[in-house]
């Protein structure tokens, strides 16, 4: 009788006492909502509401909730006659039970979309599962981490912290907060569960983990002070609405952290806990855009810093450049975020109409000129001999030369005709004069370094001219540098980026051998180039791409589009130094 129960669609109200009209049956019929996947609508959601319509006289539910099938990681549909089914207890030992319910529920996308879920037979390892498992690690870090920094205190003794106590990055933290809490609310009243879970997969991951957190570590580390105790009451108060948030997709993990955050008895239980409410006077979703401005600045000065070899715990200097004055105000009131954060020891946000010394750097801008009235003779005449071209001065430097080795030969012939008449001594001093005049002509005439030389004495004017210049110039009154353009500096080194319409300058000088970054960029893009010119020669080949197994040939595709993102991106780098 139950198996025709069930094939006719009568199972709804069959089962709680009909026909007649028991308590059961007046309190469970009708129901609220139906739950099925789109492969049954016609078989048995149809016949239910037919055979229901027919015996009872009205609908058995309200509304039905379409969902998709779960599919192998072979995209088929899990059944008992392909017997492709996942055991879900062998996902659960490995990776948990809320990791398996959370991915299941993720990957909803929508109304009869279906859900692949990967996974390894071989291994019983599954990457959807894993990175949720990574996900409640994350959670379960990030709690123990407040804990630890509640001196004992739960959310409601620390209470709530007042509004005008708020500093930036808690007004946002808070803005997102019930931001989320709207929209979580809005997904789940519409079946949006999947949409549901992303989004509070995003906003704890991302801007409670990694950016709250880390923008009131500095806070949290200075006791005594107003600031911690706001930024304690605001961490406290968003990890506890954020367990209850997610105890529907994660009932486990959230009930065992909410249990010691509230120090609650163990009669209490968060599943019995109102659900969240948002309060609209805490949203502001224009703040919430201009604080978008500084992660994305921060993101950017990190970026850099990689590309640029910095090492992490290395200060640096850092030049935000934007004509726009919103913008310039957004980052002027999140300056020590930037520097907290992005790890900047000097700072500098340009304004309208001003110029910063490592403005001037990039825009090389040259200091005014001395002026000099240059009709005034600054030397007599005789300076003309300054004046000689460099291609006359060797000339005239490689004749004296010979006119003086020539000169001290006649002499020396005539010395030794001389002594060529006596006797005896004359062998010895011709051995003598002759090596003594070989070692003077060496040792003097062709390396000596202050030998007086035509060219040596011209080299003597020339100073003499440049030291009366000084001394005119000296005399001279200095020139007044203009108020908006500071002095030049020596060129600096720098890497660029861009956020919005603010540009990002890094100063290398000090930080990183510019040299030595370049020539490992160099050395890694040839390599890249290689290994781009082979593969595009392979798949150039006629022979390979017809006869190599189609994965293979998907391979190489796969390595040279790779290699060509990586070159270009190591050309991108070395362009920016």
């Amino acid at each position: 009788m139950l198996d025709t129960w069930f094939s006719s669609g009568l199972w709804p109200f069959s089962t709680m006492g009909w026909p007649d009209r028991t308590q059961d049956l007046e309190f469970y019929y009708p129901t609220t909502t139906l739950v099925t996947g789109f492969d049954i609508i016609f078989f048995w959601v149809a016949r239910m509401t037919m055979m229901a319509g027919h015996f009872m006289g009205n609908m058995p539910f309200k509304s039905v909730y379409i969902h998709g099938l779960v599919r192998d990681e072979n995209n088929k549909k899990m059944s008992k006659s392909a017997n492709n089914g996942i055991d879900p207890l062998l996902l659960i030992d490995k990776y948990g039970t809320d990791a398996l319910r959370y991915t299941l529920i993720r990957e909803v996308a929508g109304a009869g979309q279906d859900i692949r879920l990967e996974y390894n037979r071989k291994t019983d390892e599954s990457p959807s599962v894993e990175a949720s498992r990574n996900f409640t690690n994350k959670l379960w870090n990030a709690s123990r981490f407040v804990m630890m920094n509640l001196d004992g205190l739960t959310p409601e003794q620390l209470g709530k912290p007042a509004v005008e106590d708020l500093e930036l990055a808690d007004r946002w933290m808070l803005s997102r907060y019930h931001q989320v809490v709207q929209q979580t609310r809005d997904y789940v009243d519409h079946y949006g569960l999947g949409e549901a879970a992303k989004g509070l997969y995003e906003f704890i991951w991302g801007d409670f983990c990694d950016w709250y957190i880390e923008l009131v570590k500095s806070r949290l580390q200075d006791k005594g002070s107003p600031s911690r105790k706001v930024a304690q009451q605001t961490l406290a108060h968003v990890l506890e609405g954020t367990l209850r948030l997610l105890h529907p997709f994660m009932p486990h993990i959230t009930e065992e952290v909410w249990h010691t955050l509230c120090q609650a008895a163990d009669d209490r239980f968060l599943a019995l806990q109102s659900y969240p409410e948002p309060d609209q006077n805490l949203i502001n979703s224009d703040l919430e855009q201009q604080f978008e401005l500084l992660i994305n600045a921060i993101r950017t000065i990190r970026n850099l810093r990689a590309e640029a070899d910095i090492k992490p715990g290395v200060r640096i200097r850092t030049l935000l450049k934007t004509e726009d004055e919103r913008e310039q105000q957004i980052l002027t009131a999140g300056e020590s975020y930037i520097q907290d954060l992005a790890k900047v020891e000097q700072l500098t946000i340009a304004h309208p109409g001003q110029e910063t010394a490592q403005e001037s750097t990039i825009r090389e801008t040259p200091a005014p000129a001395t002026e000099i009235d240059l009709t005034t003779p600054l030397l007599p005449s005789r300076t003309s001999a300054t004046t000689t071209p460099d291609k006359y001065q060797k000339a005239i430097r490689t004749a004296g030369l010979l006119f003086a080795i020539f000169f001290v030969a006649k002499i020396l012939l005539a010395l030794v005709g001389a002594v060529d008449s006596l006797i005896l001594i004359s062998p010895m001093l011709k051995l003598i004069g002759f090596g003594y005049t070989t070692w003077f002509i060496y040792r003097n005439l062709f390396f000596a370094r202050d030998r007086q030389t035509f060219s040596t004495q011209a080299s003597r004017w020339t100073q003499q001219i440049k030291g009366k210049a000084e001394e005119i110039a000296a005399d001279l009154p200095s020139p007044t540098p203009h108020p908006a353009i500071a002095q030049p500096q020596e060129d600096e080194k720098m890497i660029a980026g861009v956020v919005g319409t603010v540009q990002v300058l890094i100063p290398l000088a000090g930080v990183v051998d510019v040299e030595a970054l370049r020539a490992k960029l160099q050395k890694d893009l040839s390599k890249v180039e290689a290994e781009v010119q082979s593969l595009s020669q392979r798949l150039s080949n006629a022979n390979f791409v017809d006869k190599a197994p189609a994965d293979v040939v998907q391979g190489a595709r796969d390595a040279l589009s790779e290699a060509e993102k990586q070159a270009e991106l190591l050309q991108e780098r070395l362009v920016r130094l």
